[in-house]
């Protein structure tokens, strides 16, 4: 079952800077709701803490990354 959002809930969530909201229902308990952008993040990071876990680390370097990172952004602009 997917129960559907109201629109006021739906504007709210889709309004997030971080794509999540926490919500109080009807019996007092809190509640996360996620944007399909933030679950897909929150899914990275589980996967990267179980590789973690695992002991699958590497030697990594910001630089490198952010470097790498304006490169891609540089050839989908051309």
């Amino acid at each position: 079952m997917t129960p559907k959002l109201s629109s006021e809930v739906e504007q709210f969530v889709s309004a997030a800077p971080d794509g999540a909201i926490q919500v109080e229902g009807a019996d007092g308990n809190t509640y996360w709701v996620l944007t399909e952008e933030a679950m897909r993040v929150r899914q990275y990071v589980q996967q990267g803490l179980a590789e973690a876990d695992r002991g699958e680390l590497s030697e990594w370097n910001a630089d490198d990354i952010k470097a790498a990172g304006r490169e891609l952004k540089q050839s989908r602009s051309n």
